[in-house]
């Protein structure tokens, strides 16, 4: 065989070997294909009314309102921050994550604040300010605006953690048969080493009576 045909041969099998190539060169530089790119994630879970989150609920009515609201704590974790507010020196808050909707499901409620409600525990740091049972009742604040939960699904995918919290000023309406998100902070030692805590609130047969408010247990809070 000629030196001209094997050269033509080598030349042409260069050619073939970088056309082959070339379609892996997206493997090689580690780009994902299509298919692996698209490729779905776990969803979050997806809740479209109040009956759709676990746990327990209590109705309470804040002082001068007519109607109450059904509240479902959902989540709670221990932060140094909450809705801009920063925890003194030495303390942190106890952010309990509720979801709210009316106490009645053919009627709205107007001007809903957080602000009312109460965090429950037995203080291993010191006696209680007020109270018969041998329980601590602390205040909320700070307190969230209420969200639609249409809006923290679809803006912090389900995590309440996530959502972009405003503080709350003049409350919030909650629409007939509409379900809302918010969060509450109770502000607590560093050194507070209860493991046992209650989400409570006033009816308008216990404005004031702290011992005799309806409450839920919630889990204790996260801390790492």
């Amino acid at each position: 065989m000629s030196t001209r045909m094997l050269t033509a041969l080598a030349v042409g099998s260069l050619v073939l070997v970088a056309g082959c190539s070339g379609g892996g060169g997206d493997a090689k530089s580690g780009t994902p294909s299509t298919s692996a790119a698209s490729a779905p994630t776990a969803s979050q879970p997806r809740y479209t009314k109040f009956a759709d989150f676990p746990g327990k609920d209590f109705v309470t009515t804040e002082p001068g309102m007519q109607l109450g609201v059904r509240v479902k704590p959902v989540d709670t974790r221990w932060t140094p921050e909450l809705v801009g507010k920063s925890a003194d020196p030495g303390k942190h808050y106890v952010s309990v994550y509720v979801a709210v909707t009316g106490e009645l499901a053919d009627r709205g409620v107007e001007n809903v604040k957080l602000s009312y409600l109460r965090l429950k525990f037995k203080s291993t740091e010191r006696p209680c300010d007020f109270g018969e049972s041998g329980y601590c009742f602390t205040e909320a604040y700070p307190s969230s605006a209420l969200a639609d939960l249409e809006d923290v699904q679809e803006d912090a995918g389900g995590k309440w953690r996530n959502y972009s919290w405003s503080e709350s000023f003049l409350g919030n309406n909650v629409e007939r048969g509409a379900t809302k998100i918010g969060v509450v902070g109770f502000s607590l030692p560093d050194t507070e080493k209860a493991t046992s805590f209650e989400l409570c609130g006033p009816t308008k047969q216990a404005e004031v009576d702290t011992d005799k408010f309806p409450c839920v247990p919630i889990k204790a809070p996260d801390r790492t």
